[in-house]
């Protein structure tokens, strides 16, 4: 492998590391904002899926 190899996958690995952080961090804060309920539920919720699924109790 050349320089510009390493240097291009030290690049993607950096890049996602940073994609990931800012993920949990903006999932956590959705959270605490939204008094615990996570941004897939709501988005679920909003687009009417969770109709769908029939839970047995």
């Amino acid at each position: 492998m050349d320089a510009e190899s390493i240097a291009g996958l030290v690049g993607l690995g950096v890049g996602l590391l940073v994609l990931v952080a800012l993920s949990v961090f903006e999932s956590r804060s959705y959270r605490r904002e939204h008094n615990g309920e996570g941004m897939m539920h709501h988005w679920l919720v909003q687009h009417h899926m969770l109709d769908w699924v029939h839970r047995k109790h």
